[in-house]
């Protein structure tokens, strides 16, 4: 799960997955201070994250 740093954790995850599976995903999530936080529930995993594109407001 990846969300805004420094706000609540949602109740919803944004990528549900099995060991052993590599997935793909998109996740459009407001960037705070140049952070974003993620939350695995379930051991160790492994991460690649791109920004790859911003809005403006």
């Amino acid at each position: 799960m990846v969300y805004p740093h420094g706000t609540d954790r949602p109740g919803v995850s944004n990528l549900n997955f099995t060991a052993g599976q590599t997935r793909a995903n998109l996740v459009v999530v407001p960037v705070v201070d140049g952070r974003v936080t993620f939350f695995n529930n379930w051991g160790d995993t492994h991460v690649i994250a791109d920004l790859s594109g911003y809005f403006t407001a």
